[in-house]
């Protein structure tokens, strides 16, 4: 059974996450969660899927990117790999199901064919995946996927745990979305008004062109009057 200390450390990486990347705290938060459930469940491989949508020649295609995780060689040198969610066909069941699925058999199982020497090689006994939502109902936005090694098997209690702290990944995502709008609202609110502000110095400044057209015209003709030299003044 998962202890509460789990749930201790799971809390704990948060925090410590979102201390040490103030830069960008969410991307932090996420690693050590990921980083800090593989150590809970003694697993080599947690990585945390993206899940969004590419629009190409007016269609739009799901596509699935790594975005934390371990071991973080696996993604950090693959810069930009985000690639169409179809050619993943386990993570596209995920996302279509709609709840937890377990591959309890994952070299014998057609939606994991793609990567069967990958799973011969490491000796993956059992695959679970976690599907992301931020509303009850809408698509998912992201997968945590799992790697059991060596025959290991996941049981009820780590699968309920994984689950929780999907909902908590899932929580986060959607205060991100929320601090996202609140920029784009910010922007937005300061735009609108910097466009009328543009629009009267645009007008003012169409003003202004004017009285110095007329300037001018009045120094053209103030200058024909005025005497050349001072021998025309004595």
């Amino acid at each position: 059974m998962v202890e509460r200390k789990a749930f201790l450390q799971i809390t704990k990486a948060m925090i410590l996450g979102l201390r040490n990347g103030l830069a960008d705290p969410s991307v932090r938060i996420k690693q050590s969660i990921m980083k800090e459930l593989a150590e809970i469940l003694g697993v080599e491989r947690c990585v945390l899927f993206k899940i969004g949508c590419e629009g190409m020649n007016g269609l739009s295609k799901e596509s699935c990117e790594i975005i934390a995780g371990v071991p973080v060689e696996e993604y950090l040198s693959q810069p930009n790999n985000k690639e169409p969610l179809e050619i993943h066909p386990d993570i596209e069941a995920a996302v279509k199901n709609g709840r937890t699925l377990l591959i309890k058999d994952p070299c014998n199982d057609e939606r994991t064919a793609y990567f069967e020497d990958m799973i011969a090689k490491k000796n993956i006994s059992q695959i679970l995946y976690l599907p992301l939502y931020v509303e009850e109902g809408g698509k998912a936005v992201g997968v945590i996927v799992i790697d059991a090694f060596q025959g290991k098997e996941f049981d009820e209690d780590e699968i309920l745990f994984c689950s929780e702290v999907a909902e908590l990944i899932s929580l986060l995502i959607g205060q991100e979305s929320l601090i996202l709008q609140h920029f784009r609202d910010e922007i937005v609110n300061r735009i609108v008004p910097l466009a009328g502000f543009t629009r009267r110095i645009r007008e003012n400044m169409e003003t202004t062109l004017s009285y110095l057209e007329i300037i001018h015209k009045e120094a053209e003709e103030i200058d024909k009057i005025l005497p050349k030299t001072l021998e025309e003044i004595f």
